[in-house]
């Protein structure tokens, strides 16, 4: 039985992750972050999410820079648009190569990683923002609780931004370029 959103849903360390993730991209989006969503097996979570950043639909907040990847070849779409300093977020389950993938190329190219899904979590290290929520059914994206991720993790962000000092406190370190075997040997 599919959980859905549930009271329970922000307990075991989710809230504290949503928490770090958003000061993360506030802190990048005040640097001139743009955001890149990918959903390779449901892309319009990726859609929908590009549009919550960029479309501010409360009065005061501002309008986030936001793109969905879609399509495929999403490892050479996200090269040529990824620039350091952005963010790329994902949303799909540990076992998706091109995600895996994905994430372990953003650190070379500049950029801030975060990954969104359901079931069993990827590996440690996998991503620098894991948001996960505990569902091991294969319909846990269709109940509406990555949406709500996305749309705290939108609304927490827009909160740092009404905290000022928070912004310039301690840069990430993912902004240190590194470059993998991959990138070295010039591959996609």
């Amino acid at each position: 039985m599919t959980t859905g959103i549930t009271a329970g849903m922000l307990d075991g360390g989710l809230a504290e992750d949503l928490a770090a993730a958003s000061l993360a991209m506030a802190r990048r989006f005040a640097r001139g972050a743009t955001l890149w969503c990918v959903a390779p097996g449901w892309e319009p979570h990726a859609q929908h999410m590009a549009v919550e950043f960029v479309h501010p639909v409360i009065v005061g907040k501002r309008a986030l820079p936001a793109f969905a990847l879609t399509g495929s070849d999403l490892v050479a779409r996200a090269r040529v648009a990824v620039r350091p300093g952005d963010i790329l977020i994902a949303v799909a389950g540990s076992g998706d190569e091109v995600v895996a993938d994905l994430m372990l190329r953003a650190p070379a190219w500049g950029a801030a990683s975060a990954w969104i899904g359901a079931g069993p979590r990827p590996g440690a290290g996998a991503a620098d923002h894991v948001l996960w929520i505990d569902d091991h059914d294969p319909m846990a994206p269709a109940t509406g609780a990555f949406v709500l991720i996305y749309h705290l993790l939108w609304e927490l962000t827009h909160v740092c931004f009404e905290h000022p000092g928070l912004l310039k406190a301690a840069p990430d370190t993912a902004a240190d370029v590194r470059v993998t075997h991959a990138d070295e040997a010039g591959g996609a």
